[in-house]
């Protein structure tokens, strides 16, 4: 019993956002650099539970936009209509991203991923 809520504890820290306060807010730029500002935010708040393993990784663009098991995470030029903004909004079906106890995403940094994935989603 003991090793299971260990487990728990170490999973539940891991999967973390400890960079989620006011000032380390975001500023939107003209044009999103996904390799600028959009990694930059999965690397701090996402690839603790969605990198390399599981079943969405967000450890880089040629996975974020494989989506995972279900299907698209990016609809590219389609921001609100995409999985990931849903999740990150709490729109979608199932558990918001990021679960608790991590914090939410502020609106500035949805609005920055969204404004990217509304560019077209390119890798730049």
């Amino acid at each position: 019993m003991k090793i299971k809520l260990a487990f728990l504890l170490v999973f539940i820290l891991a999967c973390s956002d400890t960079d989620n306060n006011e000032e380390d807010e975001v500023e939107i730029p003209e044009v999103v650099s996904y390799q600028m500002d959009i990694q930059p935010l999965f690397d701090s708040s996402c690839i603790n539970c969605h990198g390399d393993k599981g079943q969405l990784s967000l450890s880089s663009y040629q996975n974020t936009m494989k989506g995972g098991k279900s299907g698209a995470t990016v609809i590219p030029n389609s921001g609100e209509g995409s999985l990931l903004i849903k999740k990150l909004n709490g729109t979608a079906s199932g558990q918001r991203m990021p679960p608790e106890p991590a914090s939410q995403w502020t609106e500035t940094k949805i609005a920055l991923v969204t404004k990217w994935i509304n560019q077209g989603a390119k890798n730049n």
